[in-house]
């Protein structure tokens, strides 16, 4: 039964994303960025409701709406893109694998959305991509990044990498923990599923510019992660 349920939402997750993608192949060479936004949030909450995925944001108030931040949240599974795009209320880029944008439909979004792609097979392309995206942050732009790296195979995190805490103490902004609270029982990296269900996006309290200048990029890693398995425990 579990297994035609989730073809069910594969068939309904196909058509809304192919529909939505034609109606973008016509509309985003001529609609601002903000206006493509907006729509995308809107279809995202349309398909999320589809595959019955109930979705409660909490913790909202963490976010500086006017200032500038870089938002970090756990990764488990391949709609943790779609549920930022659809449900952090302010303008932001992300930062995901290349690989990412070479996947039909769903790189082509990414790019038109302006997300930035990162070359994780080079440290040298790594860090190039790193010192753009810090001037983009230096200019007023809000980023997430997923400071796993990849999508954890469990529930628990996997080691977080260094390369996102390096960014942020040369951004000197704030770094705003995430957490994806039930979303590994609805699709996770060991299954193809897609299990309708309730989860949660949570927004925790921000690790100030302060805090973030003071402590070293170790110090950092491991303060934000405590703070995102915090969030985890506590919802």
């Amino acid at each position: 039964m579990k297994t035609l349920i989730s073809i069910w939402e594969w068939i309904v997750a196909t058509v809304v994303v192919f529909i939505y993608f034609l109606w973008f192949l016509v509309t985003a060479a001529i609609w601002p960025h903000d206006t493509y936004i907006k729509w995308v949030r809107k279809g995202l909450a349309i398909l999320f409701k589809l595959l019955r995925i109930d979705i409660t944001v909490v913790g909202a108030e963490n976010i500086d709406y006017e200032g500038t931040q870089i938002f970090m949240p756990n990764h488990v599974s391949m709609f943790d893109i779609p549920v930022v795009l659809g449900f952090i209320p302010v303008k932001f880029w992300g930062i995901q694998a290349a690989s990412h944008f070479k996947v039909p439909l769903y790189g082509w979004v990414l790019k038109q959305y302006g997300n930035i792609p990162i070359d994780r097979s080079s440290v040298r392309a790594s860090y190039r991509t790193m010192m753009d995206v810090v001037e983009e942050i230096k200019n007023g732009k809000n980023i997430l990044i997923l400071p796993e790296g990849t999508r954890s195979p469990t529930k628990e995190m996997m080691p977080f990498k260094k390369l996102p805490f390096n960014m942020a103490k040369k951004s000197g902004v704030a770094i705003t923990p995430m957490a994806f609270v039930g979303l590994y029982d609805i699709n996770n990296k060991q299954s193809k599923h897609i299990v309708p269900g309730k989860m949660k996006v949570v927004f925790g309290k921000q690790i100030d510019v302060e805090t973030v200048n003071r402590l070293n990029e170790n110090e950092l890693r491991d303060l934000t992660r405590s703070k995102i398995q915090e969030l985890l425990d506590n919802n």
